[in-house]
């Protein structure tokens, strides 16, 4: 098994990029570029978050929001990637 499959299937898993780069003693950085790969390639889809948590929030107001936002990557895996 390649270092892209073992990726994705520690992706499956729900395991962290941190995680992941610890298990397979690879750089953090390596990892993050395998996960573009498998975006690339349609194995990972990319998750676009809104702002629409903050709209929610009773503390708007008076917060700046970005003490709390997200600004991480959200990725799912591609319904037509079947893995085999």
């Amino acid at each position: 098994m390649g270092k892209l499959e073992r990726v994705l299937k520690l992706i499956e898993e729900g395991r962290s990029i941190t995680d992941i780069s610890r298990d397979l003693d690879i750089p953090l950085s390596e990892v993050e570029g395998m996960i573009k790969i498998l975006e690339s390639m349609g194995y990972l889809q990319l998750i676009e978050t809104g702002d629409s948590a903050c709209e929610r929030c009773p503390l708007k107001s008076i917060c700046p929001g970005s003490c709390i936002r997200f600004k991480g990557r959200i990725y799912q895996f591609r319904a037509n990637k079947a893995r085999k």
